[in-house]
């Protein structure tokens, strides 16, 4: 029998059984099937089980109904698709649901990295080679406490050997 699964947050693991014709999904008490999330309108969507497969159609809510990541007013649907409404993730399964169909695949997020080569990319401050200005003041200090202890030593041995 085909269903729709919950797969993650608050509403983890719900399921619903789906008919022979249509099922209307939503927040508000009067629907099918009562979804308490704040992400999913009155009257979300419905879904249509019928002799030519199942359709969901989506009745102008707020936050969007997505097949495989993509939005959708209407589509037909098929075994293993991943329906968000809202921000609900679900899962049509079932042994009697076609699988297939025109669905896309679902979209991997990824991250884009531009390389440009005709630019030089400067590195973050913290990466940067640090100015050797200390080194340079601790060699200033010693060559100054040499020059004015080397005469010193002088006088002091002049002293003794007198």
């Amino acid at each position: 029998m085909a269903s729709l699964t919950v797969l993650d947050g608050a509403l983890k693991g719900q399921r619903l059984e789906l008919q022979q014709g249509v099922t209307r999904i939503g927040r508000r008490e009067g629907n099918d099937w009562v979804l308490p999330d704040p992400s999913i309108s009155g009257t979300h969507c419905e879904v249509e089980v019928g002799a030519d497969g199942i359709l969901i159609r989506d009745l102008g809510s707020t936050n969007g109904t997505k097949v495989n990541n993509n939005p959708v007013k209407e589509q037909m649907i098929f075994r293993n698709d991943i329906l968000m409404f809202g921000d609900v993730p679900l899962m049509l399964e079932g042994d009697d649901v076609p699988e297939g169909g025109k669905s896309a695949p679902a979209e991997i997020p990824r991250t884009t990295i531009v390389i440009r080569q005709n630019k030089k990319v400067e590195p973050p401050k913290e990466f940067t080679k640090k100015s050797n200005s200390n080194r340079i003041w601790v060699i200033l200090i010693i060559l100054l406490l040499l020059v004015i202890a080397y005469p010193l030593f002088l006088y002091i041995s002049s002293l003794f050997t007198k």
